[in-house]
C-alpha cells in the first residue's frame, strides 16, 4: 500500500464527523453501499436544516483508509451546501481533492453511492 498524501493521511488520522446522527437532529436522510463482505460497507446521515441546505453529515465506514478519509473529507466539504450542489462530489473528483491514486477511485465509489443514496432519501423526505 503507498502512504496517504498529507490531507487523506490527517482525515484518516483523525477522522471528522464520524458516528451517528441524534434522531432529534430533524430530518436526516439515511444511505448505505457496499458490503463487510466485500472489504468495504459506507453508512452516511445527512441532516437538513430549516432553509434546506445540508446541516451535519455523519458516516460510518469499514474499510480502507482511502474510504475512511474520503468520507471524513466529503462530510465537511459538503456543510451547508444545498443537495444539488453537493450531488456534484463524485469520486474522482473526490480522489482529485484528496491527492488519491487512480486505484482509489473503486473504494471511493462506494463511498460516493452512499452519499447519493443519504441525499436520495433526505429529498424524498422534504
Amino acid at each position: 500500500m503507498m502512504p496517504l498524501p498529507e490531507l487523506a493521511r490527517a482525515h484518516f488520522e483523525a477522522p471528522r464527523n464520524a458516528g451517528r446522527l441524534d434522531a432529534a437532529t430533524g430530518l436526516i436522510g439515511r444511505g448505505c453501499a457496499g458490503h463487510v463482505q466485500s472489504g468495504i460497507e459506507v453508512e452516511f446521515q445527512i441532516a437538513a436544516t430549516s432553509d434546506l441546505r445540508l446541516g451535519p453529515v455523519a458516516w460510518l465506514c469499514l474499510g480502507p483508509p482511502e474510504a475512511i478519509a474520503a468520507a471524513s473529507w466529503l462530510s465537511e466539504a459538503v456543510f451547508g451546501s444545498t443537495p444539488g450542489s453537493a450531488a456534484g462530489w463524485t469520486a474522482p473528483g473526490i480522489c482529485e481533492a484528496l491527492e488519491l491514486p487512480a486505484q482509489a477511485v473503486s473504494d471511493v465509489l462506494v463511498v460516493e453511492d452512499a452519499f447519493r443514496r443519504a441525499l436520495a432519501d433526505l429529498e424524498r423526505q422534504t
